[in-house]
């Protein structure tokens, strides 16, 4: 089939989540015989009639503060008012937004400020926007419940997770619009996919949806255990951020209240121990509410156990799963939760919370928390840094663990989902 895959994620060089599946969910779609092409929107201004000028134009400046940002506010609301339809042109392909080493994608639409515009007509008017293509079109696949659609073309929706209602405090959108949009995405979708049993559990219980219109396929880890020929290059890495192999505790996640990680800071400073917590990820939504005071709350000698490195290139982030002692991620909620995966394929130990999706992932490959039990987070850190034998075992049972998400297991579910678009 011709499938057409939102961009509003994928281009992202230092995207979230969605951005990793929406490239492996091309890279599959590819695998399994599709012809695929990307809906970009970009917010941007576009130099050129290219996917290289589109792409480029996905990590965009700074934003604008005080009375420009009350203007560009405006402009994009009216904009949104006024666009209730738009017609994507294709652009010339020059660039690859899939992981690395996937097949060459054969097509790509701009449809300038779609995203931008389609989110404020629904929050505004609660109505989706219509796409058309110049060519004809299968399957329109939304990587997260996006207020668009297409007349006269099949739609799946990958609905990850419902955390703005489950945590409806850890997470700054309008909780009306988000409900709206979600419910409506459901009901327009032919087919759904989710990425575990416990995110199907609530679009069930909290939408309503027809447990038979959903398909879980989980989610593949993109990135390669560590070859024996670049061991040697660890410890390089791992100087640039200060750090020795074996010698730290590593967080990986946006810092952003669902991610638990002032909770994480609190109990790992009353570690008796020097180990640093390295912390890798971007400033996201209501970040300094997390961690805006800590000089003043925990005071400079345990800020120095804290290394703060922001994001990290895969490369890079590799080998800190490698080189860490253990990964801990008592997040409060997760549709699925790629970093211990991550962590658990380049046999990184892992700590991480015992509700949502991650003791479905994690299996017997972890320690389990209580996310709301700083104590309990505390005990296990202490526990895994004096058990040596406990990091070894839980090493081999992650790696064990990880394979049973592996991209081929991912290509199986990803094909009987799309076989139920044709039954």
């Amino acid at each position: 089939m011709r499938v057409l895959i939102d961009g509003a994620y994928g281009g992202q060089t230092q995207g979230t989540g969605i951005t990793t599946y929406a490239r492996t969910l091309a890279a599959g779609l590819v695998e399994l015989g599709h012809q695929i092409a990307w809906l970009l929107g970009a917010d941007a201004p576009v130099r050129g009639d290219s996917l290289i000028d589109a792409v480029d134009s996905f990590d965009a400046p700074a934003p604008v503060r005080g009375i420009r940002e009350k203007a560009q506010t405006a402009g994009r609301m009216l904009g949104g008012l006024a666009t209730s339809g738009i017609t994507a042109r294709r652009i010339n392909q020059e660039t690859v937004i899939a992981p690395p080493n996937a097949p060459k994608l054969a097509d790509a639409y701009l449809a300038p400020n779609l995203y931008v515009h389609a989110h404020y007509r629904h929050m505004l008017l609660r109505q989706f926007t219509e796409v058309r293509l110049p060519d004809p079109a299968d399957v329109l696949h939304l990587t997260a419940p996006l207020p668009i659609r297409m007349r006269g073309v099949r739609t799946v929706t990958t609905i990850h997770d419902l955390v703005p209602i489950r945590l409806p405090y850890t997470t700054p959108d309008n909780k009306s619009e988000f409900v709206a949009r979600v419910r409506t995405c459901a009901r327009l979708s032919d087919r759904i996919i989710t990425v575990s049993e416990a995110s199907k559990k609530d679009i069930v219980d909290l939408l309503g949806v027809d447990p038979a219109r959903i398909s879980v396929t989980y989610q593949p880890v993109d990135v390669r255990p560590i070859d024996p020929s670049e061991a040697d290059s660890i410890p390089r890495t791992l100087s640039r951020y200060g750090l020795e192999p074996g010698g730290f505790v590593l967080f990986v996640g946006a810092i952003e209240p669902k991610k638990n990680l002032r909770r994480l800071i609190e109990a790992f400073v009353e570690v008796d121990s020097p180990t640093p917590l390295a912390i890798v990820g971007r400033k996201a939504w209501m970040w300094e509410q997390e961690i805006g005071d800590l000089d003043a709350v925990f005071g400079e000698k345990a800020r120095k156990r804290l290394r703060f490195l922001g994001h990290a290139k895969q490369e890079d982030l590799r080998r800190l799963y490698a080189g860490a002692m253990m990964l801990v991620f008592p997040s409060l909620y997760e549709g699925f939760g790629l970093p211990p995966l991550e962590a658990m394929t380049m046999g990184c130990p892992v700590i991480t919370s015992n509700i949502a999706s991650l003791p479905e992932v994690c299996g017997d490959a972890a320690l389990y928390v209580d996310p709301a039990d700083r104590d309990s987070i505390r005990i296990a850190i202490d526990r895994l840094m004096s058990d040596s034998a406990l990091r070894n075992s839980l090493a081999q049972a992650g790696r064990a663990q990880a394979q049973r998400f592996s991209f081929q297991k991912y290509l199986e579910r990803l094909k009987a989902a799309y076989a139920e678009l044709e039954t």
